[in-house]
């Protein structure tokens, strides 16, 4: 327990000052960062001083991720290029496609720059903890929503 608690206060004092920041989203989803970190910190079985510089730098991976993804799908929202024109529907390929490789490119910076604060290993457990999170966060929220396992029948493709 003495090992746990400098990292969940690491994950705690990070969180507030995540949440403090004005493009972040309202407390619901300052609670679902904190659990994640608190998750992968725990999977990735991070000492504190690894949890201490992981945390910041996992952060800014994660918004650099968001910011792409969000000028991805602001540029298609409203829109479905599947019935659009031929040109239109060719448009949506090649961007999604580029949104993909800067997707990657942003993985690939910032794993150099992981390995700089946890194992290899612990790099290798970090998609997998991530996925797990997710899951275990579609799961509550069915739950909370009363749908008992709307992607109970659908294999997960990540």
């Amino acid at each position: 327990m003495k090992r746990f608690l400098p990292i969940i206060l690491t994950v705690i004092i990070t969180t507030l000052t995540a949440s403090a920041q004005p493009d972040r989203p309202g407390p619901g989803m300052a609670r679902i960062h904190a659990a994640k970190m608190a998750y992968i910190t725990d999977r990735l079985q991070l000492t504190a001083q690894q949890s201490g510089n992981f945390i910041p730098l996992y952060n800014e991976y994660e918004r650099e991720i968001k910011d792409t993804r969000q000028f991805f799908f602001k540029k298609y929202k409203g829109t479905n290029p599947g019935d659009a024109d031929d040109a239109t529907s060719r448009q949506f390929i090649d961007d999604n496609l580029d949104y993909q490789q800067k997707v990657i490119e942003i993985r690939r910076k910032y794993n150099d720059q992981f390995l700089k604060v946890i194992s290899p290993q612990q790099l290798a457990e970090l998609n997998k903890a991530e996925r797990e999170f997710k899951q275990i966060l579609i799961k509550r929220l069915e739950k909370q929503r009363g749908r008992g396992g709307r992607f109970n029948n659908q294999r997960n493709r990540y």
